[in-house]
């Protein structure tokens, strides 16, 4: 591990300069052994080091701890995975009504309900409350049937973190902290600032083309700095490697404590694959995501909020678990190039992106608008290649919108499966069309986008 540990090192020092990342914590497991490793400024302003307990926002990995609560629920017979969630929370609808009562418990854990489940970033309730979501989300666009094909929901994880609530009798927060972090020993780890003032905190930075990387403020869909409560079950934990260290562990079944948040039999089923993959790389378990890596599965989950990047990952094939925590928008090709090599490294073979096939389709009947949540696509051909932009954005209303993705290229590597081959910071992503063959939607980003 002391080898490991300094290639480690070495290669964060290089992705850094060259990324212009400001901070970075990392921490590995692997057969029982821990390295932590961390780099960087926790502020460029006011720069403190960055060590194994500096504070970030760690974004969507906030889900799988909603999911895990919804479990232990399920354990003391108090819900029925495959039950309606109108059974619990009668308040729920859909934009057709007609529909709502086809969303399952599963369908929340799963990506699975169908609609624009960023709309609460977009239109946030009037109160910022998880019992204030339910009359906005009844507005939301319905993308796709409930149950049918996964597009990823923030808004989903708010129905999941609000039902744990109602069936449990306390605040999410509460149940929170008194069934997983108490337990685990996680006493770092909060969900406002006035919890992570007197602790050294990393602050967001953005990172400009050409530029400084500056720290941002008032950026993004946060009205401060912290989230607002109806975003809580789906993204507003701050952590730290130390922490989340014990977190993986607990997955990995390698943390000895005397009040697991799940036995172990209901955490083994939290990790089974809910969905068939949908492209080369991509499967879904409760709560987790399913990276397959070289035909390993790899449960794993992505985070991002204003100005942090954050990336967690087990496997309990490999016996390995990483964190990587970042304080810039420019870290997600920080810890997407980082967790390859590691797993490269331990699993003993390269992992690339898909290769394109030799043969591309016909690409005039992909080519169209495509629309989504923060905007609308356009897909055409350029060269010979098939291209997306953005056609339209942000909104006509003036509601928040992420700034626009760059145009980029992708080939076919399998039918309705392209990857993105430029530019070179985007290289790798997957776009996939509708499995019917009619280009009735395309998803990328984990975002279903309608076709126009």
């Amino acid at each position: 591990m002391d080898d490991l540990r300094r290639r480690l090192d070495e290669r964060l020092g290089e992705q850094m300069e060259r990324l212009r990342v400001p901070g970075v914590a990392v921490g590995v497991v692997h057969a029982g052994e821990e390295i932590r490793v961390a780099r960087g400024v926790t502020n460029t302003e006011h720069p403190l080091p960055v060590d194994d307990r500096t504070l970030f926002q760690i974004a969507s990995n906030s889900k799988p701890f909603t999911a895990t609560l919804v479990l232990g629920l399920v354990e003391e017979g108090l819900v029925d995975l495959d039950a309606p969630v109108r059974r619990y929370l009668p308040e729920f609808r859909l934009p057709d009504d007609a529909q709502s009562g086809r969303v399952t418990v599963r369908h929340l854990l799963t990506h699975l309900v169908g609609w624009d489940g960023d709309a609460l970033f977009v239109r946030p309730p009037a109160e910022p409350a998880l019992d204030a979501i339910f009359e906005p989300m009844s507005k939301a666009r319905q993308l796709v049937p409930p149950g049918t094909h996964w597009t990823y929901s923030n808004a989903g994880f708010s129905v999941a973190g609000r039902l744990v609530e109602v069936l449990a009798g306390a605040s999410f927060v509460s149940l929170l902290r008194g069934r997983i972090l108490a337990p685990l020993g996680m006493g770092h780890t909060y969900t406002l600032s006035d919890e992570v003032v007197t602790h050294r905190v990393a602050a967001p930075h953005l990172t400009l083309p050409g530029g400084d990387d500056i720290v941002l403020r008032g950026g993004g869909w946060q009205p401060r700095w912290e989230q607002s409560p109806h975003d809580v079950p789906a993204a507003a934990l701050i952590s730290c490697v130390d922490d989340l260290l014990r977190w993986l562990r607990f997955q990995l079944g390698s943390l000895e404590i005397e009040r697991p948040p799940l036995a172990a039999d209901a955490l083994a089923r939290m990790h089974e694959p809910q969905l068939e993959p949908w492209n080369a790389e991509a499967g879904h378990a409760l709560g987790w995501s399913i990276w397959y890596v070289n035909g390993t599965p790899v449960r794993n989950h992505g985070g991002l909020t204003a100005g942090y990047c954050s990336f967690t990952m087990f496997s309990r094939d490999l016996d390995l678990g990483c964190v990587v925590l970042t304080n810039s928008t420019s870290g997600g090709r920080l810890h997407n190039e980082l967790s390859r090599w590691l797993l490269g490294e331990i699993g003993g073979a390269p992992v690339d992106s898909p290769v394109a096939l030799a043969s591309q389709p016909a690409l005039s009947r992909y080519l169209g608008s495509y629309s989504g949540a923060f905007g609308v696509r356009a897909v055409r051909t350029v060269d010979g290649a098939l291209e997306i932009a953005t056609e339209a954005h942000p909104t006509e209303d003036g509601s928040w919108q992420p700034p626009a993705t760059p145009a980029f290229r992708c080939a076919f590597y399998a039918p309705e499966c392209a990857v993105v081959t430029g530019p070179e910071d985007l290289r790798g992503g997957l776009v996939d069309f509708d499995p019917a063959g009619d280009a009735s939607w395309l998803r990328y980003g984990g975002r279903i986008h309608t076709r126009l």
